[in-house]
């Protein structure tokens, strides 16, 4: 009796969502270590290991690549805020105006990204446009967290104020332990304090 073996070819599942995502966390990498100006297909390639044919079925572009990974951060910072949906008004207005203070190693190259991101908006109008609607939708947010705290609704013409406030001090602290100036948690509690104090 004679046995056969089929090699029966099983498709593989790919997860395009989980490659796109690690093909822009190797873009982070590369933008964290040379800047926006040293991204190129290869280098992203070879940090991500995957072929530059692979990022390009994902992105097409460098220029397309960039983009993403700009939209990708305020989308992961987004996320990082819904996960706060169950908190008081207040305790989500602090993770609002702190969760860009870099708390470690990994927080610093998320910072230095964001910041590369702002250098480039300067000429790049769709990066600017992506990074302008961020900076919009966290004020608006900061506002609407400072009525619902007070119990103001839109009753609170300060309110705006006390946002851009709140939102600039944060950017400054945020520069200040990139820049290790400042401890992160020194950076926070002067956030909390400002919190509390409006």
């Amino acid at each position: 009796m004679q046995l056969y073996c089929y090699a029966v070819r099983m498709p593989r599942i790919v997860d395009h969502e989980e490659r796109r995502q690690q093909i822009v966390f190797a873009l982070w990498l590369v933008i964290a270590e040379q800047g926006i100006e040293g991204v190129s297909l290869r280098h992203v390639a070879a940090e991500a290991g995957v072929s530059m044919g692979r990022i390009q079925h994902y992105f097409g572009t460098k220029e397309a690549l960039v983009l993403a990974g700009c939209t990708a951060l305020v989308d992961s910072a987004y996320g990082g805020y819904l996960e706060t949906a169950d908190a008081a008004p207040r305790d989500r207005l602090l993770h609002v105006v702190s969760q860009q203070i870099p708390r470690d190693d990994g927080g610093r190259v998320g910072v230095s990204v964001w910041y590369a991101y702002v250098a480039k908006s300067i000429n790049h109008t769709a990066v600017r446009q992506v990074l302008a609607e961020a900076r919009r939708g966290a004020e608006e947010e900061c506002v609407r967290l400072i009525r619902a705290d007070r119990g103001a609704g839109a009753e609170d013409p300060a309110a705006l104020d006390r946002a851009r406030r709140l939102l600039a001090l944060a950017d400054g602290l945020t520069l200040r332990v990139l820049v290790r100036d400042l401890e992160p948690d020194e950076a926070v509690a002067m956030l909390e304090a400002e919190v509390d104090r409006i």
